[in-house]
């Protein structure tokens, strides 16, 4: 369970959440809102690589700011996409997150594996981090819009790996805007308008 409590958040002099308690159980949960309302911003607040204006944040009961980055990344499972600066094969990149040639499968990757990461589209980037993501057992997934780039049958196919992975115990918090996404996943629903975070 993660739980914030009187949350604010604040960044470059504007408060873009303020007072947000909720408690985020197992399930999946959408966080919805304009280009920068602050979702992101939101996520990476729950990971602890922003720091909060005001209240706090508890992870099964512990509080956030007293876990020492390497527990909190073993609590966290995180997606989001970004460049990498080197040329190299798709397995590389999986190998950094612990990943074993056997997890492929997670989102039909296996096509993927030889291939350099500059010559992959956004879409396969997409799968091959998403991959990497659902092939660890954390408690807590934290996707920054996974859907970006897939087509309509592996939207489909990722609401199902993380519809499975909440009907299991895991708490899913997901960012996005993709009107397929959404509407294949039974969520709770959250927006963000105006400095307020509200279901």
């Amino acid at each position: 369970m993660i739980k914030c409590s009187a949350l604010s958040i604040t960044r470059g002099g504007r408060t873009l959440i303020d007072d947000f308690t909720y408690e985020f159980s197992a399930g999946i949960y959408v966080i919805k809102g304009a280009n920068g309302s602050g979702k992101s911003t939101f996520l990476l607040t729950l990971l602890g690589e922003v720091p909060l204006g005001a209240g706090s944040i508890s992870i099964d009961g512990r509080e956030l700011s007293g876990l020492l980055e390497q527990e909190r990344s073993a609590t966290y499972s995180w997606y989001e996409d970004h460049e990498i600066a080197f040329n190299f094969t798709a397995t590389d990149v999986l190998g950094w997150g612990g990943w074993s040639v056997g997890m492929a499968d997670e989102l039909r990757a296996e096509d993927l594996l030889d291939r350099q990461w500059r010559k992959l589209s956004r879409g396969e980037r997409t799968r091959i981090l998403l991959t990497s993501v659902l092939a660890r057992e954390s408690a807590h997934i934290l996707l920054d819009e996974p859907a970006a780039g897939l087509d309509d049958a592996m939207v489909a196919f990722l609401a199902s790996k993380l519809a499975s992975r909440a009907s299991a115990g895991a708490t899913v918090i997901i960012s996005e805007h993709d009107n397929r996404l959404m509407g294949a996943l039974h969520a709770h629903e959250l927006t963000i308008c105006e400095g307020r975070l509200t279901e």
